[in-house]
């Protein structure tokens, strides 16, 4: 399987999924979180959508849309996580099957934990978000490169629901596009040796097409006609 990571990416906010307040004493272990709140985006997109490609023929231009799946719902220890597209100004779920602008329709990812317990959540940490078109793995993105396999650890507090917004306008495929989120999850405090349970990624898989942009008619103003004098008359 290829491995392809995109160069000179702006990391937009500071390390994706990284939850907020004290510190346990176990390494890397933190409490609390965005709790209903949203944190966007997560690592993933960059490109802001307002340009267009060319094909270089006659000046044709181009968008990419999305064919809007199905919601992915999936549930690991507890957690529940839920993948769909959403309008960017509404934030609104939207229409399934629609056809939409991938640059305006964000993938809003909700990590619920649904039991009255602490979850401890252990998520990569330098690509906790991995992209997959064919047998192309893609890490978009996520600047921070780190030389071996590294973890983080996060605590979910009871019913604690987090929110993020990620951007595809990057993915200029035809191909259909795969999102993982992928993630372990505990009940218990963590210590050196834990086994953690493995769940499926959380994934959802994004139908792309490319579509051409009519061109607007050019608008050509009528010329401006004088009416002629007869010969002899002034104009008033």
């Amino acid at each position: 399987m290829k491995t392809i990571l995109f160069p000179s990416i702006i990391l937009v906010s500071a390390i994706a999924l990284t939850a907020c307040g004290e510190n346990f004493s176990a390494a890397n272990v933190s409490l609390g979180g965005s709790g209903s709140g949203t944190q966007k985006p997560l690592p993933g997109g960059g490109n802001s959508g307002g340009s267009y490609p060319s094909t270089g023929d006659k000046g044709e231009f181009y968008e990419y849309v999305v064919t809007i799946p199905q919601e992915s719902q999936s549930s690991c220890t507890g957690v529940q996580r839920n993948m769909r597209f959403i309008d960017a100004e509404t934030k609104q779920p939207l229409t399934i099957n629609s056809l939409q602008s991938l640059a305006t329709s964000p993938l809003q990812i909700e990590i619920s934990n649904t039991t009255p317990n602490y979850v401890y959540q252990l998520v990569p940490l330098c690509r906790p978000i991995e992209f997959q078109v064919g047998e192309t793995v893609m890490f978009h993105g996520q600047s921070l490169r780190c030389a071996t396999d590294q973890d983080e650890i996060q605590v979910l507090r009871p019913y604690e629901k987090r929110t993020y917004e990620l951007d595809l306008s990057f993915a200029e495929t035809e191909l259909p596009l795969i999102v993982n989120y992928k993630a372990f999850y505990r009940t218990d405090l963590p210590s050196i040796g834990t086994a953690w349970e493995k769940c499926d990624a959380a994934q959802i898989t994004v139908p792309i097409y490319k579509k051409r942009i009519p061109k607007e008619p050019k608008h050509i103003e009528p010329p401006i006609t004088v009416p002629e004098l007869p010969v002899g008359e002034k104009p008033e």
